[in-house]
């Protein structure tokens, strides 16, 4: 019995000797384990963090890509709006292409009701309603710039929508078309006016008639056309050369518009000939205008230090009594015309169906001295 207490006595004794150690050992693999895991995850937010730097750098890239962008363009301007943070963004081209700053811009809201030119500000106001309702707009806009007058410009604009179909942010961009409308123009002024005089020529002529004619049929009002013609031109032309009949030419479609009314239109169609359409004038105001306009062509001219006349002969028709269409009233009128250039030149005459018959003579005549010719070559 002894025995065995002593041996139990000694084996617990040497388990209390060596718990502290097992302890020991088993609280160093527990830190041990703890400290890989640690490691590890340290390891694992340290690549984290270099992806979120990287990241990081690639976004400010972006970002300062973006902006270099977005301020780049000197005649082109963008603007962001994001009606969720109350926010505007407005590039640097604002500057130069309205010519206020940015912070003008920002701050006065009404500052667009004075850049935008007063008949372009509907469509302007049109477009903002149309994006309101998630609308894409595209404009052409004239704006008045305050130290380089009119200018055009090409409005863009997109809206986004958030998940309920409301509009929460817009981006809108102006152009520079300034230059681009300014060929425009030239291209259409070469297509429709004469080189020469600076007036409509046929092709923009038979467009004004046609749509006067649509007016007056729509509206029971008269219409009227002047068929003008100069009165012996070629001596001009033959006297003091070609230039001065050039000369003569822009002199004389001066005078007949300080004859006419401002809505009235003058049209050359050849070299000497021109057509004058009215709109909304009676008998006795055509007569005072022709009259008018047969004294004052005819006073002298002072070209090159020279001095030249010249008269008129004018044939008029009037919509609907003497035609319906463009091509009978041009015909009535041109009749009008050789009648009275025929009959002492310079003055003028309405058509009338009696000027039918002075045609078919003129034309057996014209036959007559043609067989004439032929028989004589032969």
């Amino acid at each position: 019995m002894n025995l065995f207490y002593v041996y139990f006595l000694t084996k617990s004794i040497s388990i209390l000797i060596l718990l502290p150690s097992l302890l020991v050992i088993l609280l160093t693999l527990y830190v041990s384990r703890k400290f890989d895991e640690v490691t590890s995850n340290y390891e694992q937010l340290k690549i984290k963090n270099e992806k979120l730097i990287d990241e990081k750098i690639n976004i400010t890239k972006k970002y300062e890509d973006y902006e270099q962008f977005f301020h780049t363009f000197d005649e082109a301007t963008f603007f962001t709006y994001d009606y969720g943070q109350n926010k505007c963004k407005i590039s640097k081209g604002v500057e130069n292409l309205f010519g206020y700053t940015q912070k003008d811009v920002k701050t006065n809201k009404d500052l667009f009701k004075h850049v935008i030119h007063n008949e372009d500000v509907h469509k302007f106001e049109e477009a903002q309603r149309e994006l309101m309702v998630g609308n894409t707009v595209r404009e052409e806009l004239r704006i008045l710039h305050p130290d380089q007058g009119e200018k055009w410009v090409l409005f863009k604009a997109k809206p986004f929508k958030n998940n309920d179909g409301l509009v929460i942010k817009v981006n809108e961009q102006f152009e520079d078309i300034t230059r681009q409308k300014e060929l425009e123009f030239q291209l259409k002024r070469l297509a429709f006016f004469d080189d020469l005089t600076d007036i409509p020529n046929r092709k923009m002529l038979d467009r004004q008639i046609q749509k006067a004619l649509y007016r007056s049929k729509r509206h029971h009002h008269n219409f009227t056309l002047m068929f003008v013609d100069l009165d012996d031109f070629k001596k001009v032309n033959d006297t003091l050369g070609h230039d001065a009949g050039d000369q003569l030419l822009r002199d004389v479609v001066s005078r007949i518009n300080h004859c006419i009314r401002e809505e009235d239109l003058i049209s050359r169609i050849g070299g000497d000939e021109f057509i004058v359409i009215f709109e909304k004038t009676d008998l006795d105001e055509i007569e005072q205008i022709a009259e008018r306009i047969i004294e004052y062509v005819a006073q002298p001219y002072s070209i090159h230090d020279n001095q030249a006349r010249v008269s008129l002969s004018i044939g008029i028709s009037m919509f609907p009594n003497h035609g319906e269409d463009k091509d009978t009233l041009i015909k009535a009128a041109d009749k009008a015309m050789y009648y009275a250039k025929k009959n002492g030149k310079n003055s003028y005459k309405f058509y009338n169906d009696e000027l039918n018959e002075m045609e078919v003579t003129d034309k057996s005549i014209f036959k007559k001295w043609m067989e004439v010719l032929q028989s004589t070559f032969k």
